[in-house]
């Protein structure tokens, strides 16, 4: 296909919306964050009953406030797991593509998986990815639930669109009605690094970058990383308090992804191509 037909051929991504009002963003940042609230809030209210010595009648209440101040402990034992599951320690000290649009990040993940289909078969899936295209792979109820979850099949897509197949650098792909990430870089079947949409007023502390790595395993297995990065001014607290929110939701979502494009991926390999007639 020449270059010319293929631009023909592109989609350009849906513009970005502003919010009309605040009830939108507001609803979708309180699914996004509002499991993480409510484990805090339970877990530093439990703590401050066990402190002051608070013992209901209950023994069942009493195990459950003991159990839940012990969250936080537990959530340090955790969190080297979660923000790196799938990975190994090579894979998450290694440089990856990306690695340097966000040069001092306060907040790195990596995690990985292994696919038994070949790189230029994973790549597909990978392209057409977001919101008002294929999806995310993952969890659709809890996408819509987050005004993230309109797709061009009305749930993750589980066919190859052509149309959504030509992705260039500083396309945006949409995370929402009112938000998006930009195409930074490009090299087919090998990466894809998206970035925040920069605005003119963007400090250069303020990027995140999401990193899709596909790397060969032999002739018919390819090991994905994905790995975000997050920029910021450690004397902004507000902004590493909700770093640190987002990151057990991002875990569930980004984890049913990966495997989501294992499970097409491998479905591809085995029983031929499923691309859409539309």
């Amino acid at each position: 296909m020449t270059t010319q037909s293929r631009e023909q051929r592109r989609t350009p991504p849906p513009p970005l919306e502003r919010p009309t009002s605040v009830l939108g963003p507001a609803l979708g940042l309180g699914v996004t964050l509002g499991p993480s609230l409510a484990l805090d809030l339970a877990s530093a209210s439990a703590t401050a009953a066990v402190l002051l010595g608070v013992r209901p009648r209950s023994r069942s209440l009493r195990a459950a406030l003991v159990v839940a101040s012990l969250v936080p402990w537990g959530w340090r034992l955790v969190r080297p797991w979660l923000l790196n599951w799938g990975a190994d320690s090579e894979e998450v000290l290694r440089a990856l593509p990306g690695d340097g649009l966000v040069p001092n990040p306060v907040a790195v993940n990596t995690r990985a998986i292994t696919i038994h289909a070949r790189p230029q078969d994973v790549w597909p899936w990978l392209v057409q990815i977001g919101y008002r295209r294929a999806g995310w792979y993952s969890y659709d109820v809890l996408e819509r639930a987050a005004g993230a979850g309109e797709f061009v099949e009305g749930h993750s897509a589980d066919h190859l669109h052509p149309r959504l197949q030509a992705l260039a650098v500083g396309d945006i792909i949409p995370m929402s009605r009112w938000t998006g990430m930009q195409v930074a870089e490009l090299a087919p079947a090998r990466a894809l690094v998206l970035r925040s949409v920069m605005e003119e007023e963007t400090p250069a502390w303020g990027v995140t970058t999401w990193a899709f790595v596909l790397e060969p395993l032999g002739e018919d297995r390819t090991r994905l990383l994905v790995r975000g990065r997050t920029g910021g001014d450690p004397r902004r607290w507000a902004a590493r308090m909700f770093g640190q929110l987002i990151e057990f939701p991002h875990f569930v979502m980004e984890r049913k992804m990966l495997l989501g494009v294992k499970e097409r991926a491998e479905r591809m390999e085995r029983f031929g191509e499923t691309t859409a007639t539309v």
